[in-house]
């Protein structure tokens, strides 16, 4: 056989390969930053599935699965009139048409905020989602997670 078609039988089987892996790992919820873990509490924050009801936890590589949680509050279409939803949008500069979800934390002193940031390509649902932390004691905000079309519910326990 000639070298040419070995190279390009070589490529085209690395390619399937490449092409199955990344098929695998889309079913998982990658992100490698560690920002979240100087968040006290960090580890009661619970995400879930908005179209099914598989939960998930940080972890050092992302999320990772874990059993359903007993209790879990949708926090969709958050009361505008609330005050964690009024710090959020002067504190943190949040758009309103852009948050998603408004959650505080158990002690009171953070917030976990979901924005959808449309990419404005005119395809619907072409949104980049961004899971963000405000810290009211200090005024900082921490992106916990993110992702292209990731629309993950969020409570904290």
């Amino acid at each position: 056989m000639k070298l040419w078609i070995k190279t390009v039988i070589g490529i085209a089987i690395a390619l399937v390969v490449f092409s199955g892996v990344v098929l695998y790992l889309s079913q998982f919820h990658l992100d490698f930053s560690q920002d979240y873990r100087s968040i006290d509490g960090c580890e009661n924050m619970v995400f879930k599935d908005s179209q099914g009801n598989q939960c998930f936890r940080l972890c050092a590589w992302g999320l990772v699965k874990t059993g359903n949680i007993d209790g879990f509050v949708d926090h969709r279409n958050p009361d505008e009139t609330s005050d964690e939803y009024k710090l959020i949008v002067e504190k943190a500069n949040a758009r309103e048409c852009d948050l998603w979800q408004v959650v505080p934390s158990p002690d009171g002193r953070r917030i976990l905020y979901v924005e959808k940031i449309y990419n404005g390509s005119g395809v619907t649902d072409d949104e980049q989602v961004y899971y963000k932390v405000y810290s009211i004691d200090d005024g900082t905000t921490i992106t916990i997670y993110s992702g292209y079309r990731q629309y993950l519910l969020v409570d904290w326990k």
